[in-house]
């Protein structure tokens, strides 16, 4: 597993951030300065780094995104912690970036506090704002409004809540699906997971 280095995550986090002050630029004479730029930029980063692409767009330009421990996609609670604790990464001089080049993931303190890694590797080819709008309606729980050509990139299987689960993922992606949205415990998610992993 390849980590990104400081100054190519710099260079994402310079990306999106041209991205975020373009369109906040806008928003912000359209809206007379309200808050709106505060919220753009919880739900730009949250959304497009819990999503299947795993990265926001800058990352994802750059060749990085990120996963968690284990190098499965992120929940969204995840990349919400990390976005959060990116403002105290910022404090004291940005020790919390600084630190980045020497731990041994390479990780910064929002990442060590959220559990994820920014890794190289190859992006999946699909459109951002799809991946991003999808992983709104799966946070909302409105996966049945999907559109039919990325119903593969959300389970929209709802179990009754006092039922037992029924649902066995024939791959990986199927199972932490399941594990995102709750439907399995983490101690369930890792013992199908190997179950999984055996028959490979």
């Amino acid at each position: 597993m390849a980590y990104a280095s400081f100054w190519r995550r710099f260079g994402g986090t310079f990306v999106d951030g041209i991205i975020c002050g373009l369109i906040g630029l806008v928003f912000y004479f359209l809206t007379r300065g309200s808050a709106f730029g505060i919220v753009f930029g919880l739900l730009y980063t949250t959304l497009f780094e819990s999503s299947t692409l795993q990265a926001t767009p800058g990352k994802a330009l750059l060749g990085m995104h990120i996963t968690d421990l284990q190098g499965q996609r992120i929940t969204f609670k995840a990349a919400f912690i990390r976005y959060l604790m990116r403002f105290v990464s910022s404090v004291v001089f940005l020790i919390g970036f600084l630190i980045q080049p020497f731990t041994e993931k390479k990780q910064a303190l929002h990442d060590i506090v959220a559990g994820t890694l920014v890794v190289m590797g190859e992006i999946p080819s699909q459109n951002y704002m799809q991946a991003w709008y999808n992983q709104l309606l799966q946070v909302l729980g409105m996966v049945d409004k999907v559109p039919p050509g990325f119903a593969s990139e959300v389970n929209v299987t709802t179990p009754a809540t006092s039922a037992p689960l029924k649902t066995e993922p024939s791959d990986l992606a199927g199972l932490y699906d399941l594990f995102q949205k709750g439907i399995l415990t983490e101690e369930e998610y890792n013992r199908k997971r190997a179950e999984i992993l055996k028959r490979l």
